[in-house]
């Protein structure tokens, strides 16, 4: 499905600042586990297994479960102009229960509850990523930034000799390079306001999620970006 420059402009980097913010948190308040970032999290789900650190283990486990449960009913939404809106606004609400619970119990807990927060983090990016993938916009990614890195840097170098990615141009870059800040910015943003505030953090990706939700359903789609 084709994305219009001006929503990826908009929605994309603001996503890469929820991935990143929710993954900060993650790590920091429950047991250094990744619920966006799978690379990472598998990466530790296998150190946890090889070290006998059970607990670690299954944070990961159950972190790389819901994140693939999220993708599965990302994938199950009828394409569309709504599908970006549909899958954002249903993000929302594991989220919104991840800081409600979280605030209700007074901060980061352990045993069951720890994996409940997990569990409706991964669940969330599962969504995201699910989104994302199904755009098409080539060379990007939100829940992780590995991929994005890769292609902006070797799309640049490419160009130095005159030469090109399939599918990349210059607005490409320009996008890979917004995506690749507002991640970073998310992580330092989360970063901060979870050493202060705890579980507020939380409200980071809260917010912005507020603000693209409605802007994923009025902004022009694909089949009106070229008209006029």
């Amino acid at each position: 499905m084709a994305f219009p420059a001006a929503r990826q402009a908009v929605i994309l980097p603001g996503l890469a600042v929820v991935a990143a913010a929710v993954d900060v948190v993650s790590y920091l308040g429950l047991g250094h586990v990744f619920t966006a970032n799978m690379t990472g999290n598998t990466a530790l789900l296998g150190i946890g297994i090889a070290t006998g650190k059970t607990a670690a283990a299954l944070r990961s486990a159950c972190a790389l479960g819901a994140f693939v449960a999220g993708a599965v009913a990302g994938g199950l939404f009828p394409s569309g102009r709504r599908l970006l809106a549909s899958c954002l606004a249903l993000e929302l609400l594991p989220l919104a229960a991840w800081y409600l619970w979280w605030e209700a119990h007074g901060g980061p807990a352990h045993g069951a509850p720890r994996y409940g927060y997990i569990a409706l983090a991964g669940v969330a990016m599962g969504l995201q990523g699910a989104a994302v993938t199904r755009l098409g916009v080539s060379g990007v990614t939100t829940v992780f930034i590995t991929g994005t890195i890769m292609s902006f840097t070797v799309g640049l170098s490419t160009r130095l000799h005159g030469d090109r990615l399939p599918n990349q141009s210059r607005l490409g870059h320009v996008l890979q390079a917004l995506v690749i800040v507002f991640f970073l910015l998310g992580a330092l943003a989360a970063a901060f306001v979870f050493k202060h505030e705890g579980a507020r953090a939380v409200l980071i990706p809260l917010a912005v999620l507020a603000v693209l939700v409605p802007a994923a359903s009025v902004l022009p789609p694909a089949d009106a970006a070229g008209r006029g």
